[in-house]
């Protein structure tokens, strides 16, 4: 989370409110080879075994050394690789270890420098997206240690890739199930015979390939993410995880998942068998950055055998996550500490810009100078309203302050009088600041955006006008100065026809310029939206500033005395 946006935004509530008070292919192909080098390596077992509560067991350590089990040889037959393509993605399986070794999302290019307009990858080489075992009793045994044989075959729902072989005695078959213009694969494991307690043992990948121009940023972002079938979502990024600490989680899990800026791999389990743990851990760091870990998690086997859980290697879509359902939509928890506030939020500001998007089939640019313009249009009653309450409080001020010289000496008799004042003019001591609060609700939205921004995945890429991509900084920072312009223009006009105030005056000048500052290198989309509500109140402050010019100058007499003049600007 960005410290800087939050002081930004706490500055921009007060330059809103200072002024009033101080006035979002089909086919299968196999291939057969010696040794595949694009398969995922061979992980050792681990030896240092933890029990869960279901009785099956999970490594401590993903780095740990191998357990031999005489029923588990190592094998090194040859791999069978299988490639699946459909509309939205590519797909490469092989046989040793029974997973997905490739994952290429052809409706999304790639921005990573020296591979630019080339499938997003989300694997990195040599890195498998789901490595499996199985605990079977005392044994735990990795697939890519166990000789598999695969096929293919096409269906109505899509492609299907299925391995059988044998595991400590046991026959197994695991089936990917490749759901058609989706990014979706159902999993399906059967073991004859397994005895109670067995379990899947899953790790998700270590890290995932960034697909963008500024990798670094996208590593930032790299984090696990898990929903408890409680409903509680916990986020973890990849920096606050240590390598030399285990991190459990033992209550039932619906769905684990790793992200990074735009992307995912998630793990989601069937409603009536949740996951029994999830295991995390960090990994030595080559750099600053952290950019791997080691994620697992277990699912247990039904009596006669059986697991299923769905794999979502694919876009964080947000309409499309909110299809699957299970709360993915939320995969990436907006607000970090202020989630409670910025979650809705931003959940009715995707919405609303979805179907801006639908109904006008704009550019999104576009889609944000309308959404910026019905917001200003949406509150223009409430900060009306406002507003008028700031000119009645200016008008009341000079009385105010002279019942307060009169009653100095009796606090008692100041606070009956500043009541009577108040109610006579049909107000109230919290007017000034209820007066206000309706100037805060664009806040809200604001903080939203900037989230919405950071991982959108709908503004990815997206042209407009002079800007080659919304979802990144102003290459040549118009956006952010013509915001600043238009603050300090809509400050300016809202001032004018107001008493003197030294305070205002300074805060008309500076704020424009430090929100200049902090909002520099945010996304070019945040300060397009917030230039247009800027520019779109300037209207509403001119009428302002007129009717504030055809109100009387404010005096007050309290026994005979007049109160202060008060310098009319023109």
């Amino acid at each position: 989370m960005d410290k800087r946006f939050f002081l930004a935004l706490l500055l921009t509530a007060i330059v809103i409110i200072a002024p009033p008070l101080f006035l979002q292919r089909g086919g299968v192909q196999r291939h057969t080879s010696g040794i595949d080098s694009g398969r995922a390596p061979n992980r050792p077992d681990t030896t240092n075994n933890r029990a869960t509560a279901t009785g099956a067991t999970i490594p401590q350590n993903a780095e740990a050394a191998p357990a031999q089990s005489p029923s588990a040889p190592s094998v090194q037959a040859p791999a069978e690789t299988t490639t699946v393509e459909t509309r939205l993605a590519r797909y490469r399986f092989t046989s040793r270890g029974a997973a997905p070794i490739s994952v290429a999302l052809d409706s999304y290019p790639s921005r990573r420098p020296g591979a630019a307009n080339t499938a997003a990858q989300l694997l990195p080489a040599k890195t498998a997206l789901a490595r499996i075992r199985l605990a079977l009793g005392a044994d735990t045994i990795a697939l890519d240690t166990v000789a598999l044989q695969g096929q293919s075959t096409s269906g109505a729902t899509g492609p299907t890739v299925s391995y059988t072989g044998t595991v400590a005695g046991r026959p197994l078959t695991l089936t990917y199930g490749v759901v058609a213009d989706s990014f979706l694969l159902r999993v399906a494991a059967n073991v004859s015979g397994a005895p109670a307690g067995s379990a899947l043992l899953l790790a998700l990948p270590r890290t995932l390939q960034s697909n963008e121009a500024d990798t670094l940023d996208d590593i930032r972002h790299l984090a696990v993410s898990y929903r408890l079938n409680s409903g509680d979502i916990e986020s973890v990024a990849f920096s606050k995880l240590d390598s030399a600490e285990l991190r459990t989680e033992a209550r039932p899990t619906a769905w684990v998942a790793t992200r990074n800026k735009y992307f995912l791999i998630a793990y989601r389990a069937a409603a009536k068998t949740p996951f029994s743990g999830v295991l995390l851990q960090g990994a030595p760091r080559s750099g600053k950055v952290a950019n791997a870990i080691a994620a697992n998690v277990v699912l247990p086997l039904s009596p006669d055998g059986h697991a299923a859980f769905d794999i979502y290697a694919g876009p964080q879509d947000f309409e499309r996550l909110q299809k699957l359902g299970s709360d993915l939509d939320q995969v990436n928890p907006y607000g970090g500490f202020l989630r409670g506030l910025v979650q809705p939020f931003a959940a009715i500001v995707m919405r609303v810009l979805l179907w801006i998007k639908r109904t006008t089939h704009l550019n999104y640019g576009w889609v944000l100078v309308l959404f910026g313009v019905g917001i200003r249009l949406a509150l223009w009653p409430l900060n009306q309203g406002a507003m008028r309450t700031s000119l009645k409080m200016q008008r009341l001020q000079p009385e105010l302050q002279a019942l307060q010289k009169k009653h100095s000496d009796d606090p008692r008799k100041q606070q009956e009088a500043i009541m009577k004042v108040y109610k006579d003019h049909g107000m109230s001591p919290l007017s000034p600041l209820m007066g206000c609060l309706p100037m805060l609700l664009p806040m809200p939205v604001l903080f939203a955006l900037y989230f919405v921004f950071q991982n959108t995945i709908e503004f990815r890429g997206v042209p407009f006008l002079w800007l080659p991509d919304i979802s990144v900084r102003d290459p040549f920072f118009i956006t952010p100065v013509l915001m600043g312009l238009s603050m300090f223009l809509m400050s300016w006009i809202g001032m004018r026809n107001s008493p003197p105030n030294p305070q205002a005056k300074m805060m008309m000048f500076m704020m424009p310029v430090m929100l200049t500052a902090f909002f520099l290198n945010l996304a070019s989309g945040l300060n397009l939206y917030y230039a247009v509500q800027n520019i779109a109140a300037i209207p509403q402050q001119w009428l302002l500033a007129r009717e504030r010019a055809k109100q009387p100058a404010p005096t007050a007499v309290i026994r005979g005395m007049p109160a202060p003049a008060q310098k009319r600007r023109t």
